[in-house]
């Protein structure tokens, strides 16, 4: 107990008077988490409160881990509040995995809680090996230095007293207090990322390189925290000479202070431009791909621009690259294309626009799609979403459009392949094309772009179905 009290008082996680919220499930970290601040209120005056959020998944099961943390909770003498949920409802809703649902979901619950009783703390369990978890899945995602840090001792009113040490050493403890706690069975499946790099990855790494492999990334993970915290100051220092803020609630990347920047720096005030658009969610979606391409932008002609997720267009001008929103870019699209939009494509659409049906979902790439990817047909498609780098839309043709032809990248006209395939004058300004910008992904009806090909290595897929209608009386 006393190496979770040092990390408390380290990072000055609780002080006197404070009111405390802990997230306690059953299992063995929240469990100790709770036995922990239980205790830790002899040495600080504080308020302990206890949300357990029953997420509807595993039905008699989940409701007696709640009577579990319930009764422990009368028995320590802190208060019992419960949230019940539909995470399976909540994931289908928002077009989430079951796993980001559950997260969210309790996230969701435990703000509410807090709002309501006016704590300023929420305490979490994350241990260790959590955060090396959190690591592996940064890198293998091809998170920034950010992500690689993993998770923080203290994020805002979130708290984890628990994150320095072992999961081994947690169960320890409660052996030793005596104390037993529950065992969800979905944390022994390896359908999830978390639940497959918990018990099948990090175990490999330490029978087979290293035992102390999760110590040593978690060790890793804090000093790239430090890290980043230096960068972060001297981006803001950067930033204050190289970001303007326009009127219109725009940006502008000045670009003479920018140049004099060292490139890790450069690299980060292109972020932190995005950030200035919807108070930090222009970042949305955006990648390295992204990054690399505003980077080449910025050297380019002025008039030459690129759009990006999240409806945000870069645009350079004489000595900036001015960031917008889409609302102005979809006016400037209007207004310089005689291309008919008719209507952006996000992930989990299911509507009808003019007599067809739009579905689209997004998965991650497994061999258990191969058979309906090589049967796919005329209104079905499957494509690598991760060469989607703008926002996509179905529309007309424009000035401009092409199709990737050949493995090498290699890129024909739309015009001339409508042409070869004889498709007639007439009907060629009404084709309904898939496009991220100019590039074409799908000649809605035909064929798809090379470029947009699903392979072995690609990490996530868009399943797009456009259909026609048929209204009760048409043939």
């Amino acid at each position: 107990m006393n190496r979770i009290y040092q990390t408390i008082r380290q990072y000055h996680m609780i002080s006197p008077g404070d009111r405390v919220i802990a997230g306690v499930s059953g299992g063995a970290d929240s469990v100790c988490l709770l036995r922990a601040l239980a205790s830790y209120r002899k040495q600080v005056p504080f308020t302990l409160f206890v949300v357990h959020v029953e997420h509807g998944i595993r039905g008699e099961e989940s409701l007696e881990d709640a009577a579990f943390v319930k009764e422990l909770c009368e028995t320590l003498a802190v208060p019992f509040y419960m949230e019940a949920c539909d995470v399976t409802a909540y994931a289908k809703a928002h077009r989430m995995t079951v796993e980001e649902a559950g997260r969210s979901v309790r996230y969701d619950c435990f703000e509410k809680v807090r709002v309501q009783l006016g704590a300023q703390k929420i305490a979490v369990a994350h241990n260790q090996n959590d955060q090396a978890e959190t690591v592996l899945w940064n890198l293998v995602r091809g998170s920034g230095l950010k992500g690689l840090g993993g998770i923080r001792p203290v994020r805002e009113h979130i708290i984890r007293p628990l994150l320095f040490l072992r999961r081994p050493e947690i169960e320890a403890i409660l052996k030793e207090l005596g104390q037993p706690w529950r065992t969800d069975r979905t944390n022994l499946e390896t359908d999830y990322t978390r639940n497959r790099l918990r018990r099948e990855i990090l175990p490999q790494l330490e029978k087979s390189l290293n035992r102390q492999a999760v110590q040593h990334i978690a060790q890793a993970a804090n000093r790239l925290q430090e890290a980043e915290q230096y960068i972060e100051k001297q981006t803001e220092k950067a930033a204050q000479q190289s970001i303007e803020i326009r009127k219109d609630g725009s940006a502008a990347l000045l670009l003479e202070q920018y140049e004099r920047q060292e490139k890790l720096i450069q690299q980060e005030l292109l972020k932190r431009a995005l950030d200035t658009l919807s108070g930090g969610s222009g970042r949305k979606d955006i990648g390295s791909v992204h990054l690399q391409q505003l980077a080449e932008l910025a050297k380019k002609d002025c008039g030459r621009e690129t759009q990006l997720p999240g409806g945000i267009r870069a645009v350079r001008e004489n000595g900036c690259i001015h960031f917008q929103k889409c609302e102005k870019a979809r006016k400037r699209m209007q207004e310089t294309n005689t291309g008919r939009e008719i209507c952006c494509v996000e992930p989990g659409m299911d509507i009808i626009q003019e007599g067809r049906r739009i579905k689209t979902a997004v998965f991650e790439n497994s061999p258990r799609f191969w058979n309906e990817i090589q049967q796919e047909n005329k209104c079905t498609k499957w494509l690598s979403y991760d060469t989607i780098y703008s926002n996509v839309c179905l529309r007309t043709r424009r000035s401009g459009d092409y199709l990737v032809v050949n493995a090498k990248g290699g890129r024909r006209k739309l015009k001339d392949y409508l042409i070869d395939q004889k498709i007639p004058k007439g009907e060629r300004d009404t084709l309904w094309l898939l496009a991220d910008g100019s590039h074409i992904l799908w000649v809605v009806g035909w064929r798809i772009s090379e470029a947009a090909k699903v392979r072995q290595d690609t990490s996530k897929i868009l399943k797009i179905q456009i259909e026609e209608v048929y209204h009760e009386g048409e043939n």
